[in-house]
């Protein structure tokens, strides 16, 4: 009895025991299953914010889609407006035709532009009044082009005419640049008024030369002036001295001598004075004051453009001596085609020049000494 209600109770306490095990185990599968509803319904609700947000950038995207196509149709819609607006504009004829707005505009009475839309629906329609404008003249095929005039080259003698010793007068010179004539001046280095008569010259279109003083058989009793090449000076001097007068003049085109019948006539110290004329691209002209110059075949050497006085005009400062003179002087250009002439800024040739370059212009062409020297053998 005893051992049967032992067992009795072991089986009850092992009973009690499972139930109490099993009320455990069914607490902890509670908690798992409370755990992972939890779980999932965190889940659920990151995938439903997950396709939230890309439902949002898919109406995002499609909304800029929809406003490109709008813009682009009311762009159509205008543009087609606009064509029909101011290009086209409908003719009464069998139905509504359309006509460029070229024709419109060149006809002469005022055009009233209907809008299509508006006459197919039947409205009154609007219309602007575009003022006529001017038909425009038919083109007419280009006549024969004329020809050029014939240039008739001017064959008549060329006369050079030199006014020597300028530089020392500038009321003497205004006179002389006041002559409608393309005369050449020479003007004398280290006188007063050298600048200013050169400038002078210069700005009313005529020619200036440096008029070089060089040595004289008669020196030293007939001086050639301040600033004059001797024959007793060094190669350098004399080089030195040409090229200062040259410098010190303005705009000169070219060279003559004042005086210098002994340097003239040597032929080692005229290479001198035209090797430095050659450097400075000038012309010389010798004014022959020695029958034995040697200039001219300097000149060759170097290949200087060169010529030679023919006419003295004013060596007898007379006024029928220097209208004799001018005389000879057309008398030269007319049998050699050219001529040089060289005068003095005297009262004297001033009032027969003034009588006589009329006469003159009409017999021969009055040219820049350097037109004489770039067509003159040598």
């Amino acid at each position: 009895m005893t051992e049967k209600k032992s067992t009795s109770r072991k089986t009850k306490s092992g009973a009690a025991k499972k139930s109490s095990s099993g009320k455990g185990t069914k607490k902890a599968a509670g908690r798992q299953k409370t755990a992972s509803k939890k779980k999932t319904g965190a889940d659920s609700q990151k995938k439903t914010r997950t396709r939230s947000s890309k439902a949002q950038k898919t109406l995002a995207r499609s909304l800029k889609w929809d406003l490109l196509v709008f813009v682009a149709i009311v762009a159509m819609v205008v543009a087609t407006a606009a064509y029909y607006r101011f290009e086209l504009r409908p003719a009464q004829t069998d139905g509504v035709a359309v006509e460029s707005t070229r024709a419109s505009r060149r006809s002469p009475e005022p055009v009233k532009v209907l809008h299509p839309q508006t006459v197919k629906e039947g409205v009154a329609p609007d219309f602007e009044v575009f003022p006529p404008e001017p038909a425009s003249a038919p083109a007419t095929e280009p006549g024969p082009v004329a020809p050029p005039p014939v240039q008739i080259p001017d064959r008549r003698p060329m006369v050079a005419i030199i006014i020597d010793d300028m530089g020392y007068e500038m009321d003497v010179a205004e006179n002389f640049l006041s002559l409608d004539c393309p005369l050449t001046y020479s003007i004398l280095p280290q006188s007063p008024f050298q600048r200013e008569i050169a400038q002078s010259a210069h700005n009313r279109g005529c020619q200036v030369m440096l008029h070089l003083p060089m040595e004289p058989r008669e020196y030293p009793e007939v001086d050639p002036g301040p600033g004059a090449l001797l024959t007793g000076m060094t190669t350098d001097e004399r080089i030195g001295l040409l090229k200062s007068h040259l410098d010190a003049v303005p705009h000169i085109s070219g060279v003559n001598n004042h005086m210098g019948s002994k340097m003239s006539a040597d032929s080692a110290q005229m290479n001198q004075i035209l090797s430095i004329v050659k450097k400075n691209k000038l012309f010389y002209i010798d004014s022959l004051t020695a029958a034995d110059s040697r200039s001219g075949s300097s000149a060759r050497l170097f290949q200087v453009p060169f010529a030679r006085r023919d006419v003295f005009l004013d060596h007898v400062p007379e006024v029928e001596f220097i209208r004799g003179q001018l005389d000879r002087l057309v008398a030269v250009a007319r049998k050699n085609g050219k001529a040089v002439g060289i005068g003095h800024p005297y009262p004297e040739t001033y009032k027969v020049l003034t009588e006589k370059l009329p006469e003159i212009k009409n017999q021969v062409r009055l040219v820049p000494a350097s037109e004489i020297v770039s067509g003159l053998d040598f």
